[in-house]
C-alpha cells in the first residue's frame, strides 16, 4: 500500500517502526495507567533525529520535505498511543518547524537545537475558553510598554502545556488592525507571570498532557515575535493547513493498526470450529475497513501531493482530515465489535484506539469546520 508512495523513505520509515516496536511499544501501557509519558521519549526520539525532519541541518534538524514528514506520521501513527504521536509530532513538525521558518535568531539559537535533541519541549498555544477554533474571538492581549511586551490571557486544550520549556502563544496586539491585529510570541515558561493552571482529565489520550494556561503580566522582549508583529493571522492559518494533515496522517497509520490487529485476531479467533474471519457479516466488516484504509490513502497522498508541491490544497487537506479521522473512528468501532468482550476492555487495543482518535475529528478544526471550508472553496470553483 502506501509504501510505494514514500519508496524513496522505505529504508527510514523501517527505522521508524523497529524503534516503535522496541522502544515505546512495549511501555504504552504502562504510561496509559500511568497517565503520562516521560520526557525521556522527546530524548529517545531526538537521538535518533527524528525531531528534526522539517529543521535545517544548521541547526542539527535533517532538512527534509513534508513527504518525509508524512513517511514519519504514517509509520509513528501506527504506535497505539495517539496523545504521545500527537504531541511528538506537534512539538517536531509544527512548533518547531514554525520556529525555524519565522523565528527571530536569538529564538531559533535559543531553543531549536535542543528542541531537535528532545532536550527542550516545545507547545503551540491557540485555544482559549469560549473561543475553542474561533481564533479570531481571542482575547490574550499583547500590549507594547516601552522596550517590553505584556502578556495576558488564559489558553486550554494545550498538547504539551503541562511539560512545555517553550510555547508559541498566539495574542492579540492590536483591536482595530483586523486580522493584522495579532502577533505571536515565544514564551519561556520560566518567565513570571506563566502558570499552568491545570492539566485537563479526557477520555483518552492519557499519557500525554493537555493542559490550561494562563499569562499574567508576562515580560517580552522583541527577540521573542515570532516573525513580524502582525503576523500571527497569517502563520496560524498557514500552520493549520501542515498541522492538519499532520493530523490525518497519523489517523492514518492508526487505521492501519486497526486493520492489521482486526485480521489478526479473527484468524486467531475460533468459534463453532472455524476462524471467526470465515464467517460472512466478519469478513464483511474487514472488507468494508480495508476500502476505508485505501480511500483514505488515496485522499491523503493527494493532498500531501499538492502542499509539497506548494499548490493551493485547503479544500483538499480539508476533505481529507473530514473523511478519513471520521472513517478512523468507525473503524476502531468496527474493531471493538470483531474483538467482542475482549474489545471492550484494556488488554485489546480497540478500545484505546476508538478513546483516542475519538478527538480527532475535533483538534485542528471540527469536521464541521473542514466542510464550511470545503464548501467554501467550491463557491470559488463556481
Amino acid at each position: 500500500m502506501y509504501t510505494n508512495y514514500y519508496a524513496e523513505h522505505t529504508i527510514f520509515v523501517d527505522s521508524v517502526r523497529k524503534l516503535v516496536e522496541a522502544e515505546l511499544k512495549p511501555r504504552v501501557n504502562e504510561w496509559e495507567k500511568a497517565g503520562n509519558f516521560p520526557d525521556e521519549v522527546f530524548r529517545i526520539l531526538g537521538q535518533q533525529g527524528f525531531l528534526g525532519i522539517l529543521i535545517p541541518e544548521e541547526y542539527d534538524g535533517v532538512g527534509g520535505d513534508y513527504r518525509m514528514a508524512g513517511a514519519w506520521c504514517e509509520a509513528f501513527g501506527e504506535l497505539p498511543a495517539v496523545g504521545l504521536t500527537t504531541g511528538v509530532n506537534m512539538h517536531s513538525l509544527v512548533i518547531s518547524h514554525s520556529l525555524a521558518k519565522y523565528g527571530s535568531k536569538a529564538a531559533k539559537d535559543r531553543w531549536l537545537r535542543r528542541a531537535v535533541a528532545g532536550e527542550a519541549i516545545g507547545a503551540y498555544a491557540f485555544s482559549e475558553p469560549g473561543a475553542g477554533s474561533d481564533l479570531a474571538n481571542i482575547r490574550t492581549r499583547a500590549v507594547r510598554e516601552g522596550s517590553k511586551w505584556i502578556l495576558n490571557g488564559s489558553k486550554t486544550f494545550i498538547t504539551n502545556g503541562a511539560r512545555a520549556d517553550f510555547i508559541l502563544v498566539l495574542s492579540r496586539n492590536d483591536v482595530n488592525a483586523g486580522y493584522k491585529g495579532f502577533t505571536t510570541f515565544v514564551l519561556d515558561t520560566s518567565l513570571p507571570g506563566f502558570k499552568v493552571n491545570k492539566k485537563l482529565d479526557k477520555l483518552g489520550w492519557r499519557s500525554s498532557d493537555t493542559a490550561e494556561l494562563t499569562f499574567e503580566n508576562v515580560e517580552l522582549d522583541d527577540s521573542c515575535v515570532l516573525g513580524n508583529v502582525g503576523d500571527g493571522w497569517i502563520q496560524a492559518s498557514n500552520n493549520l493547513n501542515w498541522e492538519r494533515m499532520m493530523l490525518t496522517l497519523l489517523s492514518l497509520g492508526g487505521m492501519r493498526a486497526i486493520l492489521k490487529d482486526s485480521v489478526r485476531y479473527a484468524q486467531d479467533r475460533k468459534a463453532f470450529g472455524k476462524s471467526i474471519s470465515e464467517f460472512g457479516a466478519v469478513s464483511n466488516m474487514l472488507q468494508q475497513m480495508y476500502m476505508k484504509l485505501v480511500t483514505g490513502e488515496s485522499l491523503c497522498h493527494h493532498a500531501l501531493d499538492l502542499l509539497c508541491e506548494g499548490k493551493p490544497c485547503r479544500a483538499e487537506v480539508s476533505m481529507a482530515k473530514r473523511q478519513v479521522c471520521e472513517d478512523a473512528i468507525w473503524m476502531a468501532d468496527r474493531a471493538i465489535q470483531i474483538h467482542g468482550g475482549y474489545g471492550y476492555t484494556t488488554e485489546f487495543s480497540p478500545e484505546r484506539w476508538w478513546r483516542d482518535l475519538r478527538i480527532m475529528t475535533i483538534g485542528g478544526g471540527t469536521s464541521e469546520i473542514m466542510a464550511n471550508i470545503v464548501v467554501k472553496e467550491m463557491e470559488l470553483l463556481g
